[in-house]
């Protein structure tokens, strides 16, 4: 099997469903693996809209979102949308292609170290080196992606990796993500602190995140009818256009919002990041 044939089948096994991102000559073998699978490719007009595109779906599958890009350019256009995947704990696996590690032709010609550029940016970055690699580095880039806290993975696939035949075609199965959950006890004393509160607050937060908190914490706001408000990173966890909401907190003093935290006599934190 090919190694690039070995990728895609690692990529289907973590249930991608779409890769957003624009073919290059470095990524052409990839490209090719991806039209023969049940992967959708879709073509964007610049890089950084597609690791946008991959760091929203993040968001709202809790999945990790796949952009692709060329070598060079290609891969430094993405850093924007990257950096804004990190900040906002949005899970995303970006792969870029790059010249041929054994063998090359062009000397430096748009040839960047493309992983020590990710590595401030993500929470790994890997350049694969043997074909045989791609299985465990593909499982591994998903769960670091997806773990707490979320983020942003690199993996970069040279041409000639690419190319390369795998004697070996199996892939790692997904595990599930265990998470913490608060025992009976801590729940019980939240219970009795919230409703012997009488001007409560709840302050959504960047780590509220999360697929599996929204519906939850929505129901919570309806049941109870508690007033919230937002952090900046928070914003879209619920919906600012139901009458519980009275605005994002930010750098400013004096306004209903601040004054209502004053007025608090308990906030509830949920997400803080």
């Amino acid at each position: 099997m090919k190694a690039s044939d070995l990728f895609v089948k690692a990529l289907e096994n973590e249930g991608v469903e779409y890769i957003f991102g624009i073919p290059g000559e470095e990524n052409l073998d990839l490209l090719d693996s991806i039209r023969n699978s049940s992967i959708k490719f879709i073509l964007t007009r610049h890089e950084q809209a597609a690791a946008f595109m991959a760091a929203t779906y993040g968001r709202l599958t809790g999945r990790a979102g796949v952009c692709l890009s060329t070598l060079g350019p290609g891969a430094t256009n993405l850093v924007t949308a990257i950096a804004y995947a990190q900040l906002g704990a949005m899970p995303i696996v970006v792969i870029t292609g790059q010249k041929p590690i054994k063998a090359g032709l062009q000397g430096k010609f748009q040839i960047l170290d493309i992983v020590a550029m990710m590595r401030p940016l993500v929470k790994d970055t890997d350049q694969i080196v043997y074909g045989r690699q791609i299985p465990a580095l593909v499982r591994g880039a998903f769960r670091i992606a997806e773990e707490e806290r979320p983020g942003a993975v690199h993996l970069e696939l040279p041409e000639d990796i690419a190319r390369e035949e795998v004697e070996n075609e199996r892939v790692f199965p997904r595990q599930t993500i265990h998470r913490l959950f608060a025992t009976d006890r801590a729940i019980a004393n939240a219970t009795k602190v919230i409703e012997s509160a009488e001007r409560p607050l709840l302050l959504v937060g960047a780590g509220a995140n999360r697929k599996h908190i929204r519906q939850p914490l929505s129901d919570f706001v309806n049941k109870t009818g508690i007033l919230f408000f937002n952090t900046q990173m928070g914003k879209g966890v619920l919906s600012g256009a139901i009458d519980n909401f009275i605005g994002t907190a930010a750098f400013s003093s004096k306004d209903y919002v601040h004054e209502a935290i004053k007025k608090a006599d308990l906030i509830i934190n949920v997400g803080h990041d």
